[in-house]
């Protein structure tokens, strides 16, 4: 595996930085890879909430409609 440099950058406190990419497309800072992709797992609860915030906004999104379209009560 062969990293190739394609960007350097030196701070004024005298910390350099090196920007690399291999043969395969990966990213490389400072010779160690890059995360760009990283799976996360949220709480029962967490869920939960966004499932009923979700159902919410279409249940709202709906009735928004219908009382466009005239099925709604009149104000």
């Amino acid at each position: 595996m062969t990293i190739h440099t394609i960007f350097t950058h030196s701070l004024d406190n005298g910390v350099d930085g090196e920007l690399g990419i291999d043969d395969q497309g990966r990213l490389y800072w400072n010779k160690k890879p890059v995360v760009t992709e990283q799976k996360i797992k949220l709480e029962l609860w967490v869920n939960v909430f966004v499932i009923i915030a979700s159902l919410a906004t279409v249940l709202s999104a709906i009735l928004s409609l219908l009382q466009f379209l005239g099925y709604g009560i009149k104000t």
